[in-house]
């Protein structure tokens, strides 16, 4: 079977150009050195916080964990520096938008590259001593014939966030990254997750990943999508993002 993930350089250089950002930069680089515990919580802060407000008042953000309140409280009676250069940096892409649909529009959009960057440096430091997995991101999926840039509109969905192929072993697996689930009106990227799928005799596992625990990713699937069949979509939330 012949795989590619060719780049959408033009995205790619929009989503990096966004990822340089100091503050983005910092608070991704204490995500990828964080496992366990610690991960799970810095994620939930950046999933349930929304606004420059949630950062003042954590403790009265609504969907926030009591455990990661506690942990909040707990890091910060012991002046944990990572916690401080993690909240200074998300306080600082935050404030730098204006508290306004249209700001927290912009916001989101910066938002949504923290979870995809994380994800793909995962999977590249994982597989860095492994020439025979390549892996992409920004990209179109190209499975024999079949190429996502021709047989399918925009509005159907044409590129993934996160694609990866293993030459030796003919597998694959493919990601479409959200902080938390807005895909309300997207059904059209379910549709063409498990378009990949079924294209590539189900050798290209796909994903939809989440820094929301991934109970509350599917109650949302579902609650979105009544009666849709999720069975072919493999779904990721912050507990399994920690251990990738």
């Amino acid at each position: 079977m012949h795989v590619e993930f060719p780049v959408d350089e033009r995205s790619l250089r929009y989503v990096e150009s966004m990822e340089n950002d100091p503050d983005i930069n910092a608070i991704i680089s204490i995500l990828l050195d964080k496992r366990k515990e610690d991960f799970h919580n810095y994620a939930s802060i950046i999933c349930f916080c929304y606004k420059e407000e949630d950062l003042v008042n954590l403790p009265d953000v609504k969907h926030l964990p009591n455990k990661v309140k506690a942990w909040i409280k707990r890091k910060s009676f012991d002046q944990d520096p990572a916690y401080f250069t993690f909240f200074k940096h998300l306080f600082s892409l935050y404030s730098g938008f204006v508290q306004t649909y249209e700001g927290w529009d912009k916001l989101g959009k910066r938002r949504s590259v923290i979870p995809e960057a994380y994800i793909y440096h995962r999977l590249k430091e994982k597989y860095s001593g492994r020439p025979e997995i390549k892996v992409q991101r920004e990209c179109f999926v190209v499975v024999d014939e079949w190429d996502s840039r021709k047989h399918r509109t925009k509005d159907e969905g044409q590129k993934v966030d996160v694609g990866l192929w293993d030459y030796v072993a003919q597998s694959g697996e493919v990601y479409e990254v959200k902080v938390k689930v807005y895909i309300k009106e997207k059904e059209h990227q379910l549709a063409f997750l498990e378009t990949i799928r079924k294209m590539s005799n189900g050798k290209i596992i796909v994903f939809l990943a989440s820094f929301a625990p991934k109970h509350v990713v599917v109650h949302h699937l579902k609650t979105f999508f009544p009666g849709r069949d999720l069975s072919q979509i493999s779904i990721l939330g912050v507990d399994e993002l920690q251990n990738l």
